[in-house]
């Protein structure tokens, strides 16, 4: 069930993601549901918190800009620092 922490953290990320891959909205949308941009965030998150990678790292795996990538996460209640 979609929280509208993360429908918010969505619809922040896709035009981000959009701008920052050179693909359009409808693109970034049917390469990526709600749903599976919530796991995948917070799979990501997991693991930079972890230690696995950089924030840096993060922002390309997600596909945005590193401020960009703090807002969304901070929009889900996610610390930004590991």
């Amino acid at each position: 069930m979609l929280t509208k922490q993360t429908v918010a953290a969505y619809e922040l990320f896709v035009p981000i993601h959009a701008d920052y891959t050179g693909k359009t909205l409808v693109q970034v949308k049917s390469e990526i549901s709600p749903e599976q941009f919530e796991v995948q965030i917070r799979e990501l998150h997991q693991r930079y918190t972890a230690g696995e990678f950089s924030i840096g790292r993060f922002t390309e795996l997600i596909g945005v800009p590193h401020w960009e990538l703090w807002e969304i996460l901070e929009s889900l209640g996610l610390p930004v620092h590991n």
